[in-house]
């Protein structure tokens, strides 16, 4: 199981040797996850439809990288292509964006979702722009506590009235990224 590499927290004058048995582990290794942190960013390049009124979890099946320090990542581009999954603890940057169809009728929205469950505070929701070639964007960053085995998702929702797909142009990919920030105080 992977854990996030600690530093000593205190250095008794005397007692602990300054080696290169501390040093690494105390001070190279912390180092190395830093310059490696996980971090991941996703886009859509495949239309997607969503039915009107139903929060639906985003299909990302590109990865414009997903990278850790043993370089397995946490997202799949051939299964749960929705997800970025935890392999280390701690506090997660999450930014992700969606981009509709054109279409003048109803909502648009976006939320994020850890393990299934929607994260309170984290759902936008704005009334579709009128007029024609306008798509709709919405998006949404947060910081996100994500356990090892935890995995994040940016859903989205439109209530349109009929299904609606996304805008999946070069620059109007739905994406998302998800980076770790820290470690939390236990």
């Amino acid at each position: 199981m992977p854990v996030v590499p600690e530093t000593k927290p205190a250095w008794a004058n005397g007692i602990d040797a300054l080696n290169s048995t501390n040093l690494n582990a105390y001070v190279r290794d912390p180092l190395r996850f830093l310059m490696r942190k996980p971090a991941a960013k996703v886009r859509q390049s495949v239309t997607q439809s969503f039915t009107s009124g139903t929060w639906t979890a985003v299909l990302f099946g590109v990865e414009d990288f997903d990278t850790d320090l043993d370089g397995i990542g946490g997202h799949s581009t051939s299964s749960s292509t929705s997800r970025y999954t935890a392999r280390y603890p701690g506090l997660y940057l999450c930014g992700g964006g969606i981009s509709w169809a054109n279409n003048t009728t109803g909502r648009r929205g976006v939320r994020w979702a850890v393990n299934g469950s929607s994260v309170l505070g984290t759902e936008v929701l704005i009334q579709s722009t009128a007029g024609a070639n306008v798509n709709s964007v919405v998006a949404r960053t947060t910081l996100i506590y994500l356990d090892i085995g935890d995995y994040v998702e940016l859903y989205a929702m439109q209530d349109s009235g009929a299904a609606l797909g996304t805008a999946v142009t070069a620059d109007n990919q739905p994406a998302m990224s998800v980076t770790w920030d820290r470690m939390v105080a236990s």
